[in-house]
C-alpha cells in the first residue's frame, strides 16, 4: 500500500489483499492500524479473504454486523454493534465504549467494559473463548482503531495519490 503516513516499523504485510475494489483499501487503511494489529485482527482477516480459514459466525446476527469484514471486527462501529448484538448493551453502553476506544491515549478505559461484554455474551448463548476473543479484538481498537468513515476517506486519498502517480508522475513528487 502507498499510503503516506506508514511509519518505519509499523509495516504489516497486506500485500496479500491485492484490492480488486475500492473496499479493498478501505480495510487495508483500518488493517494497519495498531488496534486490528494489537487485537489479532490482521491475519485471521487475510486467512479469511485467501480463502485458508473458513469464515464461520456463531449465530446469524454476527454476520451481518461483520460480514463484509469476514467475521474480523476492522472498524469502531463493528466492536460497538458486536457489543450490542451479542453482549446486549444498549446504545448508550455502546457510545460509551466507543469513547473509550476512541481515547485511545488513556489506556484501561475498555477494561471496565470487560465483564460486561463477556458476561453479556455468555448470557445470549456465546462461548466463553468466542467471548473473551472478541473482547481483546474490541480491547485492540483501545490502541488505535478507525471508524469505517475514516479508513473510507484515507483509502481516497490512496487512491487518488496512486493515480496521480501512475498517470501523472511528474506531479507526484510535488509537494504542496
Amino acid at each position: 500500500m502507498a499510503f503516506p503516513d506508514r511509519k518505519p516499523g509499523a509495516d504489516v504485510d497486506v500485500a496479500e489483499v491485492e484490492a480488486q475494489e475500492f473496499y479493498d483499501l478501505v480495510i487495508e487503511v483500518a488493517i494497519v492500524r495498531p488496534g486490528p494489529i494489537q487485537g489479532n485482527m490482521v491475519h485471521p482477516y487475510l486467512r479469511r479473504r485467501e480463502g485458508i480459514e473458513e469464515v464461520k459466525f456463531p449465530k446469524p446476527e454476527l454476520e451481518e454486523v461483520l460480514g463484509k469484514t469476514l467475521g474480523v471486527p476492522l472498524f469502531q462501529e463493528q466492536a460497538m454493534k458486536v457489543a450490542m448484538v451479542a453482549a446486549g448493551f444498549s446504545a448508550d453502553e455502546a457510545d460509551q465504549l466507543r469513547r473509550s476506544m476512541a481515547a485511545w491515549r488513556y489506556s484501561g478505559h475498555i477494561e471496565r467494559f470487560q465483564e460486561k461484554i463477556i458476561n453479556g455474551m455468555l448470557a445470549n448463548g456465546y462461548t466463553r473463548e468466542f467471548a473473551e476473543r472478541c473482547f481483546n479484538q474490541i480491547k485492540g481498537f483501545g490502541e488505535y482503531g478507525f471508524p469505517e468513515s475514516h479508513a473510507a476517506s484515507f483509502a481516497l486519498l490512496v487512491y487518488a495519490s496512486a493515480w496521480i502517480k501512475r498517470y501523472h508522475p511528474r506531479h507526484s513528487a510535488a509537494r504542496c
